[in-house]
């Protein structure tokens, strides 16, 4: 079986389609980066505004409480 490219050099030029290869090649890998990775941002992001919001809910929960039993 013979390889298809014999160095290196002729792997990176492809027979002058090297740049529209590699770019393609490049910016697929960009795109697959970004698909893995947003989607974890998100959900962090997400957990994130959630606790924020418990807090903020236990806070307002705290206040009417003492606002009651300063009422009586």
């Amino acid at each position: 079986m013979k390889p298809q490219f014999d160095t290196l050099q002729q792997l990176w030029h492809m027979a002058g389609h090297g740049p529209y290869v590699w770019t393609a090649v490049l910016v697929s890998l960009a795109v697959l980066g970004w698909l893995l990775i947003r989607p974890v941002q998100q959900q962090r992001a997400n957990l994130q505004a959630i606790v924020r919001q418990a807090q903020r809910e236990e806070l307002q929960q705290a206040a009417s409480t003492q606002q009651a039993e300063g009422g009586k």
